[in-house]
């Protein structure tokens, strides 16, 4: 069972080649590790230095020098997680920075799971989940409402509006309370009839907070938006032109578009997701053939058979339909050929699970 305590560690950088990485610890043990790994110039222990110091040395791994570098203390609680937090700034190539995480893991910290480090600030008392939900949505922003929306909640303003009316129901409950516990000295005559008005002025804000829900992940996820139209009137042809690339396939051929298309964009701060219509595989196939194919055969990741699409299938003039079963398609056609991708899902989990490259697993 993997310890859900002690000094975790990670990468705190995109992996790919930049000017500058980051490999972040965070735990009892930071301090520590840093020093069995750092050499600074002067000899300096970091044990000994203050807190939010920057160090200029290098990594070592016994008689190996690693990289140059600059390490940041933070002692607890004064951190992003509330523990003591070791940042090591190093060069951005890939594997210099994947090699001083291999370094730290391998001189007493763990690898951290997915959001670790929120979650142990969280846990800290650094922030409520409103806060820590914000990180991730500051992460993931794709557009500049979503950046201000993700910062406005990260800096509390949500949790502030919740802990308000938290608190002002508390008072009301403790009130109330007294007065039962002391009804000669303290009279709650009046007190229902104020209370509900106050109880409803609580319901309005929360229902307003409710109501904003939609409206935030609209700004987050982007907003769906789907192009129809006729065959051949120009779909495509608008999505290539707000894109401002070919990304989809145009001809004079109606029916060219043999599945659904999707893109995002960003227009004037909103995002997009952009759904190009497609009309059917069976209706391209019979085109192409008119056109001079010998034979077509349809091929898909991922393929979703409602009905009728087996008869138009089996009634087209396609030789074959090829797709995986990542869909459950339980109908009977002579041309529907599924692939099993049970296989490549096993060893793809066993290579995870065993900390191994799964990137041959792909076919560029």
């Amino acid at each position: 069972m993997r310890n859900e305590s002690g000094t975790i560690a990670a990468i705190s950088t995109a992996m790919s080649n930049s000017g500058i990485g980051i490999v972040r610890m965070s735990g009892e043990e930071a301090v520590e590790i840093a020093e069995r790994i750092y050499k600074g110039k002067n000899e300096k222990k970091l044990s000994k230095q203050p807190t939010h110091t920057i160090h200029y040395g290098y990594i070592v791994d016994g008689e190996d020098t690693i990289d140059e570098v600059l390490v940041m203390l933070m002692r607890g609680p004064h951190s992003y997680t509330g523990e003591d937090t070791v940042e090591i700034n190093c060069h951005g190539g890939v594997y210099v920075v994947r090699r001083i995480l291999e370094t730290v893991i391998k001189y007493g910290a763990r690898p951290a799971d997915p959001g670790e480090f929120t979650k142990r600030a969280f846990l800290n008392g650094k922030m409520d989940l409103s806060q820590a939900e914000a990180v991730g949505d500051l992460i993931s922003s794709k557009n500049e409402y979503a950046l201000r929306s993700s910062v406005s909640q990260l800096k509390g303003n949500i949790k502030k509006e919740i802990q308000k009316i938290r608190e002002e129901i508390l008072y009301h409950t403790a009130f109330i309370e007294t007065a039962l516990d002391d009804p000669e000295h303290i009279s709650v005559d009046g007190y229902g009839e104020m209370l509900e008005v106050v109880v409803e002025d609580y319901m309005k804000s929360l229902k307003h907070l409710l109501s904003t829900c939609d409206d935030g992940r609209m700004i987050k996820e982007g907003i769906k938006t789907v192009i129809v139209g006729k065959p051949n009137a120009g779909k495509s042809s608008l999505l290539n032109v707000l894109l401002g690339e070919e990304r989809a396939i145009v001809t004079e051929i109606a029916g060219t578009t043999r599945d659904v298309l999707e893109e995002h964009m960003n227009l004037q701060g909103i995002s997009l997701n952009i759904v190009d219509t497609a009309g059917t595989i069976t209706k391209a196939a019979n085109i192409m053939l008119e056109a001079g194919a010998q034979s077509v055969r349809a091929i898909a990741s991922h393929c979703v058979m409602s009905d009728p699409a087996s008869f138009r299938v089996q009634e087209s003039a396609l030789t074959e339909m090829v797709f995986t079963d990542s869909i459950p398609y339980a109908k009977k056609c002579p041309k529907v050929k599924q692939l099993s991708i049970a296989d490549m899902f096993a060893e793809t989990i066993k290579r995870v699970m065993n900390n191994e490259s799964i990137s041959s697993q792909y076919i560029i």
